[in-house]
């Protein structure tokens, strides 16, 4: 592994996602939360503290989730597509460097996305007087692990499947897993232990986004900050669930022929 690698190919994403003004999309998803909280403003903001929490975290989960799937599903194909893979190749890092240095890239673009969106989010609902606390940073602190698990898997799918078909298929499981994930939990309930097993692995198997998702008790004044145990146990199980995943990709794209 070439550590010594991973800040130029990071940097490389960063400096494409600048160039392509993805950057732009989020000043413009800034400015609509702050036109929005002006609208609220407008019209009272009286008793709609936790309607305005509420609203911001749903707006930050969606739109960092748009951000990291579509970040991160064109990496590598484009790097095919407009041939500027051969040259990475041919300095002495592995694919599977390449991969970790790619991923970093895409997490980096997130985050800073993200922070940015958080940033004109705190700024609307601090001018209205929301009161934050505690358990706001941690929700934020825990959205961050959950986009690299989703930036990781996104890239994985686009090794195995076209951009558009991996970015649709990792839209699905980021927005549609909580929804799978009760119904795998309720259809075990009726079947034999091997069903069970076999249940239980495919739940396993799904990225479990929703347990970065705080938003719900972040809305919530009188609700506790979550335990310190808890968060350590999200990032543990995000980076393990992100390594896993760039494992996968790299068994496909290390015999890949380009």
């Amino acid at each position: 592994m070439k550590f010594t690698a991973y800040k130029p190919l990071a940097r490389s994403v960063l400096l494409e996602s600048l160039r392509r003004k993805d950057l732009w999309v989020v000043a413009i998803l800034g400015f609509l939360i702050i036109l929005c909280a002006g609208t609220l403003g407008f019209f009272g903001f009286d008793g709609l503290e936790i309607f305005a929490k509420d609203l911001a975290v749903t707006v930050l989960g969606l739109f960092s989730t748009i951000i990291a799937v579509l970040t991160s599903c064109r990496l590598i194909p484009d790097e095919i597509k407009n041939r500027t893979l051969y040259p990475l190749l041919a300095r002495p890092i592995t694919r599977f460097d390449l991969l970790i240095g790619k991923l970093m890239g895409a997490v980096v673009v997130t985050w800073i996305s993200f922070l940015i969106l958080c940033g004109l989010t705190a700024i609307a609902l601090t001018v209205f007087h929301v009161q934050f606390n505690v358990i706001m940073l941690q929700y934020v602190f825990a959205k961050m692990i959950g986009l690299v698990v989703i930036c990781a898997l996104s890239m994985t799918l686009s090794i195995y499947l076209t951009p558009n078909a991996s970015a649709t298929l990792a839209f699905i499981l980021a927005f549609g897993t909580p929804m799978m994930t009760r119904g795998l939990t309720m259809s075990a309930t009726s079947v034999g232990p091997f069903g069970k097993f076999v249940y239980a692995t495919i739940n396993g198997a799904l990225p479990q986004v929703q347990l970065f998702d705080i938003g719900g008790r972040a809305v919530y004044p009188n609700w506790a900050p979550v335990p310190m145990w808890v968060i350590g146990f999200l990032v543990a199980y995000g980076m393990i669930y992100s390594f896993a995943m760039l494992g996968a990709g790299w068994l496909k794209f290390r015999k890949q022929a380009v």
